[in-house]
């Protein structure tokens, strides 16, 4: 199955396990609930699955790769003990509390979480020193006389052989205590990935090209799909710093060299159309010129262009939608700060910071921030949700700043949540202009149909480019929608020969 429907089993899977009914039983017994096992070739995103089953559950995640692991760090070190045994006192071995479990407890202690996910990689190439721990493991939740705390789901994950020459088989007694997902690098699926985090846009149209180049592996070379993320945040790096990346990087993370060269020369025709393809002056409706050129150009020039209006027209609309929630949080925020700091009006406080809403909001912010921290740790934080906390974090700041010196403080965060709220809504008559000159133009510039629909595709993946059409733009996204589709195309076909 691909990454989307192991994300949707795995989820299910952690729901049922730490679901309890209505006698307070779980609902699958302990005993019964079957360790996960990821199994996929590597850079397929069997530990980003892990990850966003936690994130979006709100469970917790310790993760462990086992290859660093022996046998006394998993399930710790003996330890001589006394103990009467038969009216004597003998000398006996004990074990410390496993590094492992040690650590469950440990985020549990810093979270205040109870239920999460207990996360170990590569399982398929422990030692064989450590082979019989793991079996325990998976058969009874325990390493050693120290059991994985309830609520805690273990997931494991491995590569296949084929791609891992440590890796080795489970025998038929390991396999029969896990559920087994098979995960498999599908194109489509790493698409709606790709455009949710913003993979670069000749990344994305090399791709649409060249779909057979999204995993590959012939001997020492491979690319997966780890390696076209990791080249795009090489890539995007480089740009922001003003550095043009070249075939010699290409060929490090594509280490297929005919898909490194062929990757090198899209990039080089993206490069030549983006510096003849004003984008500005596109949303502003005025570029004809660029409409007649990309009209009669080759499909894959035509790609290059759609990918990146549609790329930009997403950062615009994704910018405008970060905008307007962070001055909603920013005004949730704000009304916390002062509905507590109006609730401790009457109480004793030292220095009057009781009653200072200012007060309040730094320590609501201080302790967002720990959570936050917290939550990178341990690894249970995407990276949009984190920049969505920062610019909340940021906000705050500056609102705190700009209110230090009013004398009347509260009034003064109204008026900044207020004014923020304005900004973020004077952006919307803007925004709107631009898509209605990006879909006027890609529906006269891109008359090879394939790349419209890959236009459209593009837009409807980001939520609030979708969100904007279809509330702003209806008839146009209607258009558009049916220009595309081969049903309503043949239908306009029939009826223009019947005329």
């Amino acid at each position: 199955m691909n990454v989307r429907e192991a994300i949707g089993q795995l989820k299910s899977a952690v729901r049922s396990y730490t679901a309890c009914g209505e006698d307070g039983m779980p609902l699958i017994p302990r005993a019964a609930q079957r360790p996960v096992y990821l199994v996929g070739p590597p850079g397929v995103g069997k530990t980003a699955i892990a990850g966003q089953v936690a994130a979006e559950l709100g469970v917790g995640l310790v993760s462990y790769t086992m290859t660093h692991h022996t046998r006394q760090s998993a399930l710790g070190l003996p330890r001589i003990v006394e103990r009467e045994l038969g009216g004597e006192v003998h000398a006996c071995t004990e074990y410390t509390m496993s590094e492992i479990i040690a650590g469950i407890y440990r985020q549990m202690e810093e979270t205040g979480v109870r239920q999460g996910i207990l996360f170990l990689d590569e399982i398929n190439c422990v030692s064989e020193t450590l082979t019989p721990a793991m079996l325990e493991l998976l058969q009874h939740k325990r390493f050693g006389q120290y059991a994985v705390p309830e609520g805690w789901v273990i997931v494991c994950a491995g590569n296949p052989e084929a791609y891992n020459r440590s890796a080795h088989a489970f025998d038929p007694v390991m396999m029969d205590r896990l559920r087994v997902i098979r995960v498999e690098p599908e194109l489509d699926a790493w698409m709606d990935y790709a455009a949710a985090r913003g993979v670069h846009p000749a990344v994305r149209g090399y791709l649409r090209l060249k779909p057979d180049d999204f995993c590959a592996c012939a001997g020492e070379s491979i690319v997966s799909p780890r390696s076209w993320t990791d080249l795009s945040d090489m890539m995007l790096a480089l740009e922001a710093l003003g550095e043009r990346p070249g075939q010699a990087l290409f060929a490090q993370y594509l280490q297929c060299p005919a898909i490194a060269e062929g990757f090198g020369l899209y990039f080089g025709m993206c490069r030549g159309v983006s510096e003849r393809f004003n984008l500005e002056r596109v949303l502003e409706g005025a570029e004809p010129e660029a409409e007649r050129h990309f009209a009669a150009a080759p499909f894959d020039e035509a790609l290059c262009a759609a990918m990146l209006l549609a790329d930009c027209l997403n950062s615009r609309s994704a910018e405008a939608a970060r905008a307007a929630e962070t001055a909603a949080r920013l005004g949730s925020f704000v009304d916390g700060a002062l509905r507590e700091s109006e609730g401790c009006a009457g109480a004793e406080a030292p220095d009057g910071a009781a009653q200072d809403c200012l007060a309040a909001c730094r320590r609501n912010l201080g302790r967002m921030e720990h959570a936050l921290q917290v939550r990178a740790e341990v690894g249970a934080l995407e990276p949009a949700a984190e920049a969505g906390e920062r610019a909340l974090f940021r906000a705050a700041r500056e609102a705190m700043a700009a209110c230090a010196g009013a004398e009347d403080k509260a009034d003064a965060l109204r008026w900044f949540v207020n004014a923020r709220r304005e900004r973020a809504q004077s952006a919307l008559p803007g925004l709107r202009a631009a898509f209605e000159n990006g879909l006027a133009f890609a529906a006269n510039a891109f008359r090879n149909v394939h790349a419209r629909v890959i236009f459209l595709n593009e837009l409807e993946r980001a939520p609030a480019s979708l969100r904007l059409m279809e509330r702003e733009l209806p008839e146009a996204l209607a258009a558009l929608r049916q220009s595309t589709d081969p049903d309503a195309r043949a239908a306009e076909l029939r009826r223009r020969l019947g005329e």
